[in-house]
């Protein structure tokens, strides 16, 4: 017998960031799609993405309250192409 799931509705909301600092965050936000779409190694909250990296923080029953804040790995520059691509699902 199959399982039924509850639906939950959600509006999602794209944000870009090429530079450091906190990532906004909003009191309906469900949970995070991170996409380092630059060619510069991203930390979130001291979390290593590499460049095409993903990290999801959207599973079905939770609810993501982090706050989280980018910074760009600084030991190779010139920074080329530092660019985060934040999706946000918030409850509808």
């Amino acid at each position: 017998m199959a399982q039924k799931f509850e639906l939950l509705e959600f509006a999602i909301d794209v944000k870009k960031y090429t530079t450091p600092g906190p990532i906004v965050t909003e009191k309906t936000a469900i949970g995070y799609h991170f996409v380092n779409t630059g060619n510069t190694i991203i930390f979130i909250n001291q979390f290593p993405l590499y460049p095409s990296g993903v990290l999801d923080t959207m599973y079905m029953g939770c609810k993501d309250v982090s706050k989280y804040t980018i910074r760009f790995d600084t030991s190779v520059l010139p920074l080329v192409n530092p660019e985060l691509t934040v999706i946000t699902f918030n409850q509808a």
